[in-house]
């Protein structure tokens, strides 16, 4: 098999399955795991997004989630992509953009990891 050709496999494989899953440690010391992107809040509790989702901590320390990936403005403000799996990023000015629409991230679609 052609070297290039494994690589990107191998990267692609990589991408999906943390696509997928994200796992941290709690405050407990306990590696705990969810369906998408996971993030602690100010007291180490750890919150994910569902599947093809973005979690991502406010400047309050509580988590944000997302149907899809999330990023902070300039303002402090998480922002996330309305459809899972599809990613957002700040642009030069500070404003984050989103492939599709965004919307603001939210606790209300963040699960406790177990």
């Amino acid at each position: 098999m052609n070297r290039r050709v494994l690589f990107a496999f191998i990267v692609a494989l990589g991408a999906t399955l943390h696509a997928n899953a994200d796992c941290l440690t709690d405050q407990h010391g306990n590696v705990v795991c969810g369906k998408g992107q996971c993030e602690a809040d100010q007291y180490g509790k750890v919150f994910c997004a569902r599947l093809g989702g973005g979690a991502m901590r406010d400047d309050y320390g509580n988590v944000q989630c997302g149907a899809g990936y999330c990023a902070k403005d300039s303002l402090g403000q998480v922002w996330c992509a309305t459809a899972p799996g599809a990613s957002a990023a700040v642009d030069s000015y500070g404003k984050v953009i989103c492939a599709g629409a965004c919307a603001a991230g939210t606790p209300s679609l963040c699960e406790v990891a177990k």
